[in-house]
């Protein structure tokens, strides 16, 4: 359970890592987005951020192994228990978590291995294309 996320919210998900080798490249994603933050500071400390997406890709992949990064920091994304999808969630401090839209940058095998390398060899890493992208509209949450 997430910290003033309500239990309904956080789906139950598999806790096992999505394993490289076994990864499928998805072309031409197609992708329904569904996302949550806390608006409430009396209830936790941290505002939380959760992303769900379901995704279906041109060439029927199902294991599509997925990274994000928001703000230059990445997370993990997490496989549902059903086919096509995935979740990623994450936290900030009330003070640190300003009102806006957050730009959550999904990207596959190649592309994430791309921003990797891009990010150790201090290069330009808006040069590597996400494989989507999904906004995120949060409102300071304050304790009123």
């Amino acid at each position: 359970v997430v910290e003033g996320v309500p239990e309904v919210l956080v789906p139950v998900l598999t806790s096992s890592p999505v394993l490289p080798a076994a990864a499928e490249p998805c072309p031409e994603p197609t992708i329904v987005p569904s996302y949550y933050t806390t608006s409430d500071a009396v209830i936790s400390s941290e505002s939380v951020f959760v992303v769900e997406i379901s995704l279906a890709c041109k060439n029927g992949a199902q294991n599509v192994a997925l990274y994000a990064d928001v703000n230059g920091k990445q997370f993990p994304v997490t496989r549902g228990q059903d086919v096509g999808r995935y979740q990623v969630s994450w936290s900030l401090e009330h003070r640190s978590a300003q009102s806006g839209t957050y730009e959550v940058k999904f990207f596959d095998e190649e592309s994430y291995s791309a921003l990797r390398k891009a990010q150790r060899n201090n290069e330009d890493v808006s040069r590597v294309r996400p494989l989507f992208t999904v906004n995120v509209d949060h409102r300071v949450s304050w304790g009123g």
